[in-house]
């Protein structure tokens, strides 16, 4: 009998409070993995940013909201909806 078949028949056994407490850890432990995959996957795609870019574009960003070049996130949400029909 193999380890899977072996952990599969154990757990037929166990009462029902006991299968939920597993299927929780079970969700627990994925959840941690999918924000570690998705870490990594940012990690990939992004490069690093030097302290002076960071605050060059928040230099940006700030003159462009004083220039009124941006809109609020009411707008652009009541537009998707509008758009969408969300």
């Amino acid at each position: 009998m193999s380890t899977l078949e072996k952990t599969i028949s154990m757990m037929e056994t166990l009462p029902e409070a006991d299968l939920m407490k597993i299927q929780d850890m079970i969700r627990k432990l994925f959840r941690q993995r999918e924000h570690e995959a998705a870490d990594n996957a940012v990690g990939k795609m992004l490069q690093p940013m030097s302290r002076n870019d960071f605050l060059n574009d928040v230099e940006v960003a700030e003159k462009e909201i004083a220039g009124r070049m941006c809109r609020s996130a009411d707008e652009v949400f009541d537009g998707l909806e509008q758009r969408y029909g969300f």
